[in-house]
């Protein structure tokens, strides 16, 4: 036990996919788990020793409980939304906040991160104004400050760009759209952490998808470490990218980039400047025993981003894979394999999200996720034989019997 965390408050917004990693360390360490949301069935609300139902954006109701009940830190794993509109109080508050109200804008708009990204040599994806009539199809429309999949379309022709627009700004906070080449190629993931202001880079990944739902962007299928472009990305990015963070004045703190390789060049598409919900952290800890969620809670609570991060220099050790069973729409009657699948020797962690009896709404959606199952191998031959094992293992049916699977891709 850390002597200098023990009775430690710690407050949490958010964190249902991060549940485990946060009670784990709190417990090792005597930290008093503090949960804040308006959300009554939020799963953080079932395990800490406090709970507060309150509006995480509500700025005099926020500086009031943590005044009151004498709260030490912050941990934030809320979506996009919560902490844009926290960001700027929290951070005149006292309390210890992996951004400013700066560096969050910079980081997470789309738009705002390509023009600050061309500053350090880093190439911008195309975009266009919507209303020009120049404009070359198909092209992708966001807005440019939020996530999962929300408000995203990728248009053919004029009527599609329009309808669009109108929907991409309904899923911004700012009503702010961007409008860019839709870009054909691999895709890429990596991530930046940063400790006392020096970068790693614990390692890269591309993704196999399942089919694209009407206008909607494909989603995530199965994610495989390391990427096969690992060169490429290290080679035009890994170097700007610190000097944007150098720039910016992070010092501490971890950062998600992914985009797709187009004519030879890594363009990023997107950022997540907080604990992503794809749950690549559990990859590092499995591979390199570093608990990234571990570093947040002791930064919130001492300004130290702890852990040794040594290991992170060096390449993955292991090949993995983080499998995604994607669900069609509809009421979840029956889920058979999970169990069994959780005991196989190459399945080292499995999140699930939905249970019997909840109803599936965003197929098509980052959200129609069923369960992350997260597989190791010694190579990525060996790693896909498990995929294929696991897949042939699970089945959901809803109320009716009937398959609620989406197709998967080829392995």
């Amino acid at each position: 036990m850390r002597e200098e965390l023990k009775g430690k408050r710690l407050a949490v917004f958010g964190a249902n996919n991060v549940i485990k990693e946060v009670t784990r360390f709190a417990e090792e360490n005597g930290i008093i788990l503090i949960s804040v949301g308006d959300a009554p069935a939020a799963e953080m609300h079932k395990v800490s020793e406090e709970q507060y139902f309150i509006d995480c954006t509500d700025e005099a109701a926020v500086k009031q409980l943590f005044a009151e009940k004498h709260i030490d830190g912050l941990l934030s794993c809320s979506g996009e939304a919560v902490i844009r509109k926290s960001v700027g109080f929290i951070d005149h508050m006292g309390i210890r906040y992996y951004a400013t109200a700066r560096q969050w804008d910079i980081l997470m708009n789309k738009q705002k991160f390509k023009e600050y990204a061309g500053r350090f040599g880093i190439k911008k994806i195309p975009d266009y104004d919507p209303q020009s009539a120049e404009i070359e199809f198909p092209v992708i429309v966001k807005p440019v400050d939020n996530g999962g999949s929300f408000g995203i379309s990728v248009c053919n022709t004029r009527e599609e760009l329009d309808k669009a627009v109108e929907y991409a700004r309904e899923n911004s906070l700012s009503g702010n759209v961007i409008c860019e080449k839709f870009l054909n190629g691999d895709y890429f993931q990596f991530e930046i952490w940063r400790q006392n202001g020096k970068s790693y880079f614990p390692y890269t990944k591309e993704r196999l998808f399942y089919a694209a739902v009407g206008d909607s962007p494909q989603q995530p299928f199965a994610d495989i470490y390391p990427s096969t472009s690992d060169d490429l990305i290290m080679r035009e990015l890994y170097a700007p990218m610190s000097e944007i963070f150098d720039s910016l004045g992070v010092d501490n703190g971890s950062c998600m980039f992914q985009g797709l390789i187009w004519n030879g060049y890594p363009y990023i598409m997107d950022t997540a400047f907080r604990l992503s919900g794809g749950m690549d952290f559990r990859v590092v800890e499995k591979d390199k025993g570093v608990d990234l969620v571990a570093s947040h809670m002791e930064y919130a609570l001492t300004g130290k981003f702890g852990g040794d991060f040594s290991a992170l220099s060096r390449p993955l050790d292991m090949s993995y894979a983080t499998l995604c069973i994607g669900l069609k729409n509809g009421k979840i009657g029956k889920i058979i394999g999970l169990e069994k699948v959780s005991q196989k020797p190459y399945v080292y962690s499995l999140f699930t999200y939905y249970a019997e009896g909840d109803e599936m709404k965003h197929s098509g959606l980052f959200l129609q996720v069923l369960s992350r199952i997260f597989i190791c191998g010694e190579n990525i031959c060996e790693v896909k034989r498990h995929m294929a094992e696991v897949i042939e293992m699970i089945e959901v049916y809803d109320e009716n019997g009937e398959s609620m699977l989406r197709e998967y891709p080829e392995i």
